[in-house]
C-alpha cells in the first residue's frame, strides 16, 4: 500500500471546493473552488439542480487536478448533511436536491408532533422511542432528512413511489462518482431512522416501519474509510483522472472538519465557523441534551461519537450585513477592527434562518438592539460578528455541562482566517483557541484523512494528529468582562421577543423571506 495524494471534494452550503492533498504532510498542493448554486423557488424552500451542481463539482475537481503534478491515489468527499434527493434505478436524480436549509417540511413527520402526551412539542412516546434507538430526533424546523422524506412521501407521491433510493447528498455524489448506492454513518445517523446504540449505525426496521419508509429504498451504510466504488469512466473523463480510482465513502462536513481540526482525543473540542457554525467533541459515550438540541452523531472514527451543537448561521451573518452596507467582507472586517468590544452597546442575533441550539425555534429571526446615531457601519459589522460568538458562548455553557470542560479548543473554518473573529470568540467563551494551519480547508483535509490512512496502513487518529496548529489566540481579559455582560443581555433576547417572532409570519410578504 502507499499514497501520494488524495483528491478531496468538499461540498458546502455556499461553496464547492476540491483540493489535491498530500498524503504524508496533509498540505494542500492545489485547490479550486466555486460558489454553490442554490435556488429558493418558494418561501421556505432551498434546492439545488443536480445537473447544474455536478457540472460545478466536475469543473473544480478538474481544475484542482490540473493544478497538481502528483499522482492521485484516491478520491474522498466531505458533504453537507441533511440534504435529501430521490434517485432512480440507475442512480439518476428524480427530484431536486433539497438542501438542509429548506423548511418546507416544518412539523413533519406529523405523528412525531401529535398526541396528548407531549414534551417540548413532541409526542412523548414517539420521542422516547427515537431517543432510545437513534439518540436524537428531528427538530421542528423541517430541516432534518426524516422531515423532508415525510414531506416528499405526502407531496411528491409519484416520484417517491418510482424512486429506487431515498438518498442524502452523500448518496447522490457517490452515485455520480462511482455508481455506488451508499451513505456514510454520520449522514445516515442524522436521518434519525437508525439504531445507533453501542457505537454501531444500522437502519432501524422499527423506525422505518413507524414512519412508513420502505427499507429497500435506503442506501447501504458504509464506513468512511471503506471504498464505496471505483471512479466511473464518465466521471473520470470530466475530472481529468484515470478511471478505476478508489472512491472512499468519506463523511459529512461536520465529521470531516472534526478530523481536519486534529482534535480527536477525549475532551478535545473544535469550533467551526463557516456559513454556519458548530461546537464539537469526540466521545466514546452517546451524549444528549434534548432541551438545548445538543446530540451525538457517528463520527469519522471507529466506535466514537461526535457530540455536536450546531447553529444555523455564522459567516452568512457577516456576509449578509456586509452586503447590506455595500461593503466587501474584507472592507467590513477592517471597519469592525476599529470598534471596541461590545460594539458600544449594540447587540445583534444571527438567527436569519431560525435556530437549533440552544433554542430550537424556526421562527426566531435576526435582530439589532440598541441602535443609535453614534453607531457606524463598523459597529454593525462588529455586532454581527459578536452575535455569532455570543451564540457560541451561550451554547457552550450547556455543552460543557454535558461533555465536560475542554482540554483544548481548536478553531477551523473560514471564520478563523480572521484574527479579529478568533479574538472575539476566544474572549466570549473564555478559552484559548488553537487555530490550525489552513483553517478553511479543514473539511478537505478531514476527507483526505479517511482515505490516506487506510491507503498508508495508518490509524485514523494518528493521521489526524498530524494536523498542525498555526497560532493560539488567548482571551482578552478586558473583552471577557464586556462579553460576560453582553451575554447576560443576549440570553434575554429570545424569551423577551418570542411572542413577537411568532407573530411575524402572519404579515410576512409572500416570497419575501428566503427561509
Amino acid at each position: 500500500m502507499g499514497c501520494e495524494s488524495i483528491l478531496s471534494i468538499d461540498v458546502g452550503t455556499t461553496t464547492i471546493k476540491a483540493g489535491v492533498i498530500d498524503c504524508k504532510s496533509l498540505k494542500t498542493l492545489s485547490k479550486a473552488e466555486r460558489r454553490t448554486p442554490i435556488k429558493f423557488p418558494k418561501p421556505g424552500w432551498a434546492e439545488q439542480d443536480p445537473d447544474e451542481l455536478w457540472s460545478v463539482i466536475a469543473d473544480v475537481a478538474s481544475e484542482a487536478v490540473g493544478g497538481s503534478r502528483v499522482k492521485v491515489d484516491g478520491i474522498s468527499t466531505s458533504t453537507y448533511l441533511a440534504g435529501v434527493v430521490l434517485l432512480g434505478e440507475k442512480g439518476e436524480a428524480l427530484s431536486p436536491i433539497i438542501v438542509w436549509l429548506d423548511e418546507r417540511a416544518a412539523g413533519h413527520p406529523r405523528e412525531l408532533f401529535r398526541g396528548f402526551l407531549k414534551v417540548k412539542g413532541y409526542n412523548l412516546l414517539r420521542l422516547a422511542e427515537m431517543l432510545w434507538l437513534a439518540g436524537g430526533a428531528p427538530s421542528k424546523t423541517g430541516k432534518d432528512p426524516l422531515s423532508k422524506i415525510s414531506w416528499l412521501r405526502e407531496n411528491e407521491a409519484d416520484a417517491f413511489r418510482r424512486s429506487s433510493t431515498i438518498g442524502t447528498f452523500k448518496t447522490w455524489i457517490l452515485s455520480k462518482l462511482a455508481g455506488a448506492n451508499a451513505v456514510s454513518p454520520d449522514d445516515a445517523h442524522l436521518t434519525w431512522l437508525v439504531d445507533a446504540r453501542g457505537g454501531k449505525v444500522e437502519w432501524s426496521p422499527r423506525l422505518l416501519r413507524r414512519y412508513q419508509i420502505p427499507p429497500e429504498k435506503m442506501p447501504r451504510i458504509l464506513e468512511p474509510w471503506k471504498v464505496a466504488g471505483r471512479l466511473s469512466r464518465k466521471a473520470s473523463s470530466e475530472m481529468g483522472l484515470e478511471s478505476g480510482l478508489p472512491v472512499f465513502t468519506g463523511t459529512g462536513d461536520i465529521a470531516a472538519a472534526a478530523l481536519g481540526s486534529g482534535a480527536v482525543g477525549e475532551g478535545e473540542y473544535h469550533l467551526y465557523i463557516g456559513t454556519s457554525d458548530w461546537i464539537g467533541v469526540h466521545s466514546r459515550r452517546r451524549l444528549l441534551d434534548v432541551i438545548h438540541y445538543i446530540g451525538s452523531l457517528a463520527s469519522g472514527l471507529p466506535s466514537k461519537y461526535l457530540v455536536i451543537a450546531e447553529h444555523e448561521v455564522a459567516g452568512l451573518m457577516l456576509e449578509y450585513v456586509a452586503s447590506l452596507l455595500g461593503l466587501k467582507v474584507e472592507e467590513a472586517l477592517a471597519e469592525a477592527a476599529t470598534i471596541p468590544p461590545g460594539s458600544e452597546g449594540l447587540l445583534a442575533t444571527p438567527w436569519l434562518f431560525g435556530e437549533r441550539s440552544p433554542i430550537d425555534e424556526p421562527e426566531a429571526r435576526g435582530v439589532i438592539i440598541g441602535l443609535s446615531p453614534r453607531h457606524s457601519k463598523g459597529h454593525l459589522v462588529r455586532a454581527a460578528m459578536e452575535s455569532v460568538a455570543l451564540n457560541i458562548a451561550w451554547t457552550m455553557e450547556y455543552f460543557v455541562k454535558l461533555a465536560g470542560k475542554p482540554k483544548v479548543v481548536r478553531g477551523v473554518g473560514g471564520g478563523f482566517q480572521s484574527k479579529l473573529w478568533a479574538e472575539i470568540v476566544a474572549s466570549s467563551i473564555g478559552y484559548p483557541v488553537e487555530v490550525v494551519e489552513e483553517p478553511r480547508e479543514a473539511s478537505l483535509k478531514g476527507a483526505a484523512i479517511v482515505a490516506a490512512a487506510p491507503l498508508e496502513g495508518v490509524d485514523l487518529e494518528v493521521k489526524a494528529k498530524m494536523v498542525r496548529v498555526k497560532t493560539i489566540v488567548k482571551p482578552n481579559p478586558k473583552a471577557m468582562k464586556v462579553y460576560r455582560e453582553a451575554l447576560k443581555a443576549y440570553k434575554r433576547v429570545y424569551p423577551s421577543l418570542k411572542g413577537i417572532f411568532q407573530l411575524l409570519p402572519s404579515f410576512r410578504t409572500p416570497g419575501g423571506d428566503r427561509s
